[in-house]
């Protein structure tokens, strides 16, 4: 993977996205940035996605990466290029297993902080994922 540096707006970034078989990434540098951003994914016509497993069911989704959701978020993101993505179902206490829509924009937004305490755990979530924004 090669690693080339832009400056580009958020929303250039996006339409990078489109039809991308990785899952795009979003850093932030403090909990307002995040809030700014999510605010401009928003308006970009992302919808919040409360978890993984929903991730799936609108055209363009994003999910805030917390450290209480960064296993499995590193292991959506390993297995979204596969082409078959497995979440197991807190609730029916059972794996899923999708295929995903290349067609769909998906994003992480992660605080600097956090992505750091992840990968301190062994979670590299850049590794894990495609193209990276960061203001």
């Amino acid at each position: 993977m090669t690693t080339q540096t832009t400056t580009a707006s958020l929303k250039e970034f996006l339409d990078t996205l489109a039809g991308s078989k990785e899952v795009g990434l979003v850093i932030a540098e403090g909990q307002k940035e995040l809030k700014d951003f999510s605010k401009l994914l928003d308006d970009a016509g992302f919808n919040r996605s409360i978890g993984i497993a929903n991730v799936f069911e609108s055209q363009k989704s994003y999910i805030i990466v917390d450290e209480n959701i960064g296993k499995s978020i590193y292991d959506f993101a390993v297995q979204y290029p596969t082409g078959q993505v497995e979440i197991f179902d807190n609730k029916d206490m059972r794996s899923k297993i999708f295929s995903p829509d290349y067609r769909l924009g998906i994003v992480l937004l992660v605080v600097q902080d956090v992505l750091n305490n992840l990968q301190t755990k062994g979670f590299d979530l850049l590794s894990a994922v495609g193209p990276a924004y960061r203001s």
